[in-house]
């Protein structure tokens, strides 16, 4: 069974690219990005977003099925700032930004199946937060790890 664990900090703007791990390939290509956070006012990001965050893990063509578990921070930070944060996600072999994948809960995780014609699935999460009256306006930042194990060949 092969682990790999990817960090990635969401809001922040990163360009990460991870070499091959035997079968697979992993390269983010955008951070979640919820801007200026303005107190009292509530924002959502959805999977489809220009503003989702969205990364692709590529096979080889050979036959992998892959287990996608996230560990999610439940607050995005500002200094010694915190705000809740409640995450969404969805999967897709098809690249296009605004069309529709398949929704999962990224509490619960996903699997993936590699073969030789499915080799590229798009991994996106959005978010939504919910700023208080009081909440200290800013840039609000947190890591998130991804972790993909292959579950057989």
């Amino acid at each position: 069974m092969k682990i790999i664990i990817i960090i990635f900090q969401i809001l922040l703007i990163s360009s990460i690219s991870f070499s091959q791990r035997g079968n697979l390939q992993v390269s983010y290509m955008r951070d979640m990005k919820f801007q200026q956070i303005i107190p009292g006012v509530q924002k959502i990001i959805s999977e489809t977003s220009q503003d989702a965050g969205k990364f692709i893990i590529t096979g080889d063509g050979t036959r992998m099925i892959v287990s996608v578990t996230f560990n999610l921070p439940r607050n995005v930070t500002n200094g010694a700032s915190n705000l809740p944060i409640r995450y969404t996600a969805m999967q897709s072999s098809n690249s296009n930004d605004i069309r529709p994948g398949t929704p999962f809960d990224p509490y619960a995780g996903t699997t993936l199946i590699f073969d030789d014609k499915v080799r590229n699935y798009f991994i996106k999460i959005g978010g939504k937060i919910n700023p208080v009256k009081k909440q200290t306006a800013g840039n609000y930042t947190a890591p998130v790890i991804m972790i993909l194990t292959v579950l057989s060949n």
